[in-house]
């Protein structure tokens, strides 16, 4: 739960222009589309918290060499995606006793919790606030149909839950649009808002895996700056992760954190396997696989 000022700071650079959903159906799927600048390496990787298995996603920071999460899922099946917010609020340098930072919610749901109910209990006690300079917003969901993103107002906590069967987060914050016609929303990350939505409205009736593939595809950011450097669909009923990188859908990996490997799923002349439970894999890695 202790992550450093510095940690979050260069999470948000990298965060910008990311893409996260929930659907809930005949089946649960979750998805992200991880955007960045191609200077930082990220690896995928399968870790126990404090007995909780969970699935990661980190990036690498170059200058101070460790690893940052921004993306998971743990073995009980709740999601979890830490995502820039624009624009920016006004923030808290020093934390006090009753306040909670934005990623620290992050981090605490995917160690500790099983449910959303779990993590409504924290915002219920304790005021989120954002770093100074530095604001995000949280995606948080759980296989039952309950989600929620969680966003820190002036004094005030501002928890969007989910309305219908689905719900997407990009980078605009999502309280101020509350009952709101997505063609009227207008912000950071509005396009690939309804892109991801009108796909998941266009193909809910069917919605399963492939449904999910083609929703982080319709949310693709194509900017040669931010592009899309990583997609993960998350089953959190199996336990299963499928991850594309560099924008290209047509070669998928799969991991399954009960097993903590990965594995080589469509695409590929042929099969592969690795562990990526403790040390993990990372995407030059993965490119080598044919």
């Amino acid at each position: 739960m202790k992550l450093s000022a510095y940690i979050a700071f260069l999470l948000v650079s990298i965060s910008i222009a990311c893409t996260g959903y929930a659907v809930y159906g005949d089946e649960v799927w979750y998805g992200m589309n991880f955007d960045y600048p191609p200077e930082s390496d990220i690896r995928f990787i399968v870790s126990d918290f404090d007995g909780y298995g969970a699935f990661m996603m980190h990036f690498f920071d170059n200058d101070r060499l460790f690893w940052i999460p921004t993306v998971g899922m743990n073995e009980y099946g709740l999601f979890s995606s830490l995502q820039y917010q624009c624009p920016m609020i006004e923030g808290t340098a020093e934390q006090s006793p009753d306040q909670l930072y934005i990623y620290q919610l992050f981090m605490t749901a995917i160690n500790n919790y099983s449910s959303t109910e779990e993590v409504e209990c924290i915002t219920d006690s304790l005021e989120l606030i954002n770093l100074y300079d530095l604001t995000l917003h949280t995606l948080i969901a759980d296989p039952s149909g309950s989600a929620l993103i969680a966003e820190a107002g002036d004094g005030e906590n501002l928890i969007t839950g989910i309305s219908g069967n689905w719900i997407v987060m990009t980078n605009f914050r999502n309280a101020d649009f509350i009952n709101t016609l997505p063609p009227e929303i207008v912000g950071v990350g509005d396009e690939r808002y309804r892109n991801a939505l009108s796909y998941i409205e266009e193909h809910y009736n069917s919605f399963g895996l492939s449904e999910a593939i083609g929703t982080l595809e319709a949310a693709i950011n194509t900017d040669t700056e931010w592009s899309t450097k990583a997609s993960m669909v998350f089953d959190p009923l199996e336990g299963i992760v499928y991850i594309g990188i560099d924008g290209d859908f047509q070669r998928l990996w799969r991991v399954s954190i009960d097993q903590g490997i990965i594995e080589t799923w469509s695409g590929f002349v042929k099969y592969r396997s690795a562990l990526v439970r403790g040390r993990g894999i990372t995407v030059p890695e993965l490119r080598t696989w044919k």
